[in-house]
Formats: structure tokens, C-alpha cells, sequence
């Protein structure tokens, strides 16, 4: 049987059809070969008591002070905040906001004080607040065409923006709601008889301005039916130097949301009287929203958010509590490090 077996490999030799042997694996096809195979070296910790309990102090050691750390960032904004909607209209249209906003011949102007507590150090970033405003919506955020954006009357497939795409014939630019609806309540302030002068350059993101906003994209045909949303556009600025417009097509995530008007690149004084002169224009009163005009500071960490540093400080507190139970119950009842009698299948001798 050997001499037949031995036979028969001369002659599949012989006729060059012998069975080589497996080249080995290089490179990628190894890894892939491992990766199938399941034989890819792996880190298995073994996690004692030791390394768990140290492993929870850890975060908590880590965590509590990064927190306390933000929380002492956000305290430390100074902030003004001042809703306006409601003391912005007369009193013969307190009743009825929405016939006074609608009423092109009602007077807008107002006028509001604002006390600074403590002194702010510039630059002072002016924001304005909406709530109820749900820019989130499917259909609203859908109502935009980007690619008009950046390529102007160039583009004619706008289907997207209705029903806000064509007006008297003519494409709209921009076209959508998300434009159409464009927040147009202008402020201006002064301290005593001098005026705060408002820097409203660099307020968008410089990705906008540069790569979604055309450079030789001009207004067209914006605002001109007889149902206007919200600001008008000036003709002769590109969209790229509009950056209102810029700042309000950026969509926010919730129903209230702050969006940079401008910034005073003066420092103001504690017990300061701030005037402001607004134009109460925007419409929040026919779906009940709100308008609030907001002067704040910044720090490293941002603006006045302390949810972040309660976030960090709660997960460390966490840590610590849970590593001082488990740190309890492992010197109530310790365990022998490989003890094999607390396998499962010798716990029925335990027990007896």
C-alpha cells in the first residue's frame, strides 16, 4: 500500500501536476487570513477588584475637577438678557400684537435700558433669541436650494424652495422659506450721548462665506410679492458679504435658539446705562413666540453653558460613589483572586 501511495506521487511529479506546498501569507492577505481565522492577536485584561475600584476613583479624580474647572469658565460670562416683544408694542395693541406687527404704518421704533451689573470686558457679542421658532422643521429646513446659493440664476432646478421658488414668473434668489423668513429686527446702543459703534463683519462662519455663498451671487426678486416673510436684501451686495443672511440660513437644532448679531468692541463699566434703539419688525406673535435681545461676554470655554461642567461633575461624583461600594463590598466579602470553587460548576458544593 506505501509503494502504491509512493508510486503515485512520482507520477502526478512526473506529469508536473504535484501538490505544492501553501505559500505563505504576506502583508494584507495575512491580516485578512487572521481577521477570518479569528486569529488576530488581542488584549483579554482580567478585571480584579483592584483594577476597577482604581479604575472608577480614576474618573472621578479626573472628572470632578475638570468640571468644577467649566463651571467656574461659565460663571464667569457676565450676561444681560432682555425680552422686548411684549413692552415693544403700544398699548392700543396690546390686545392684538399681531394687527399692530402687520401694520406697515404703525411706528416699530422702541426703546430699552439695560443696567450692567458688572463690568464687561470687550468684545461684547450681541445676540438675538427666538423661542417657539422651530427651525428644525422637515419641510422648512428642506426649503432651500444651496446649489443656488453658491451659483446664483446659473442654477434653475429649485423645486426644493417651494413655495417660495418663483414670484411673478421669475426664480427667487435666494429661494425657500429658510430665507424668505429672514430675521430683520435691527439694534443700535449708546452709552449716555456716546454711540457703541457695532461691528457686524466676521459674524458668520468663514466656511459659509467662502464655499457655500456665491462671491457673484446677487439678490433677485427677493421679497417682491405681496406676502413678505421677514428682511429684505440688498441688490448690490453679494450673498458672501450679506452675513445676516449667512448667520440665519445656518438652521438650529431646537425650538430656542441665539444667532450672532454683532459685537461691541468696547468694554463697559459696572452700573452703565445701556440705550437701546431696536426696530421691532419680526413677527413671532401669530405662533406665539418670543424675542430677547442678549449682551454677553465669553471665556475660553465659549459662552454661558453650565451644562457641561454639571455633566463632567456628575460623572465624577458617580465614579467616586460607585468605586467606595464596590471598594465596601469587596472588603466585606473578598475573593480569592482564581478561586475556581465560584465557577458555576462547583457552586452547588458552596452551598452545602
Amino acid at each position: 500500500m506505501e509503494e502504491f501511495g509512493r508510486r503515485q506521487l512520482i507520477s502526478m511529479d512526473v506529469d508536473g501536476a504535484a501538490i505544492s506546498a501553501p505559500v505563505p501569507l504576506r502583508g494584507r492577505s495575512k491580516a485578512i487570513h487572521q481577521f477570518t481565522q479569528q486569529t488576530l492577536p488581542a488584549c483579554k485584561p482580567v478585571l480584579t477588584p483592584a483594577w476597577v475600584i482604581g479604575t472608577f476613583f480614576l474618573m472621578g479624580v479626573i472628572f470632578i475637577p475638570v468640571g468644577l474647572i467649566s463651571l467656574h469658565a461659565s460663571q464667569s460670562v457676565t450676561e444681560i438678557v432682555d425680552r422686548y416683544d411684549i413692552d415693544c408694542v403700544p398699548d392700543t395693541f396690546k390686545n392684538n400684537k399681531v394687527a399692530y406687527i402687520k401694520n406697515a404704518s404703525t411706528p416699530k421704533s422702541c426703546h430699552r435700558y439695560l443696567k450692567v451689573d458688572k463690568p464687561m470686558k470687550a468684545p461684547i457679542y450681541i445676540y438675538y433669541q427666538l423661542d417657539n421658532f422651530y427651525q428644525n422643521h422637515r419641510r422648512y429646513v428642506k426649503s432651500r436650494s444651496d446649489d443656488q446659493l453658491l451659483h446664483g440664476l446659473g442654477y434653475n432646478k429649485t423645486s426644493s424652495c417651494e413655495p417660495q421658488a418663483f414670484e411673478n414668473g421669475l426664480p427667487i434668489v435666494p429661494c425657500g422659506l429658510v430665507a424668505w423668513s429672514l430675521f430683520n429686527d435691527t439694534y443700535s446702543f449708546s452709552r449716555g450721548t456716546k454711540k457703541l459703534k457695532i461691528e457686524r463683519k466676521n459674524i458668520a462662519w468663514k466656511s459659509d462665506r467662502d464655499h457655500k455663498f456665491g462671491k457673484q451671487v446677487y439678490p433677485f426678486n427677493f421679497q417682491n410679492g405681496s406676502f413678505i416673510g421677514g428682511g429684505k436684501l440688498d441688490t448690490s451686495i453679494p450673498l458672501s458679504d450679506q452675513e445676516d443672511l449667512i448667520v440665519w440660513m445656518r438652521t438650529a437644532a431646537f425650538p430656542s435658539f441665539r444667532k450672532l448679531y454683532g459685537r461691541i468692541e468696547e468694554d463697559l463699566e459696572e452700573d452703565d446705562i445701556i440705550v437701546v434703539h431696536l426696530m421691532n419688525n419680526y413677527n413671532t406673535y401669530s405662533f406665539g413666540g418670543t424675542k430677547l435681545l442678549v449682551l454677553s461676554t465669553s471665556s475660553w470655554l465659549g459662552g454661558k453653558n453650565s451644562f457641561l461642567g454639571v455633566a463632567y461633575t456628575f460623572v465624577g461624583s458617580c465614579s467616586i460613589l460607585i468605586a467606595l461600594i464596590f471598594l465596601l463590598l469587596h472588603v466585606k466579602n473578598p475573593r480569592p483572586y482564581g478561586d475556581t470553587t465560584y465557577l458555576s460548576g462547583n457552586r452547588k458544593d458552596i452551598s452545602s
